[in-house]
């Protein structure tokens, strides 16, 4: 049986609406606490969730199992990735992070600083970079610098100053 009568479609519809709004990939602005310039080239971050890190076997009679929830998983890792300029500001900005020790918190914004929705807080963040590839015959692409960033996340949420955006 198809699913084509018009009303049960428009009921779903209405549902989908009454959920709100999607969150676009592309709306989050990441800022680096004391290196906020860099905030304008970061092209790529992780979104922190907290969720359990893993599950735990427990045994039952007669060979059942059942599981529980591991301990929250705080330590995450993701891709992040910068938009480098002709000046090189994010190469100095990155060396002056490894330089003042490695470690930053930031924030990360769900919207920008002046209107966001919520926003997320990120400890004892460091980031691990991939060599960047420059070659001779790409004049279609900026120089990116990629990597893995590596934070904690506890599950601590900013309220945002806008419904939505």
């Amino acid at each position: 049986m198809a699913v084509s009568n018009s009303d049960y479609l428009k009921s779903y519809h209405q549902q989908i609406g009454n959920v709100g709004s999607p969150s676009i990939n592309s709306d989050f602005y990441l800022q680096i606490e004391g290196y906020e310039s860099l905030s304008l080239q970061t092209k790529q971050a992780p979104w922190p969730v907290l969720s359990s890190a893993g599950e735990i076997e427990v045994s039952g009679p007669l060979g059942t199992v059942r599981a529980e929830p591991q301990q929250a998983k705080v330590y995450n890792q993701g891709p992040i990735s910068f938009h480098e300029d002709a000046s090189g500001s994010v190469d100095s900005t990155l060396l002056a992070i490894l330089s003042g020790g490695g470690k930053f918190n930031a924030k990360i914004y769900e919207g920008t600083p002046e209107n966001f929705t919520l926003a997320k807080r990120i400890y004892d963040c460091f980031i691990v970079l991939d060599a960047p590839d420059r070659d001779w015959e790409n004049r279609a692409q900026v120089l990116d610098f990629t990597g893995t960033l590596h934070y904690h996340y506890f599950g601590e949420t900013i309220p945002g100053n806008v419904n939505s955006l």
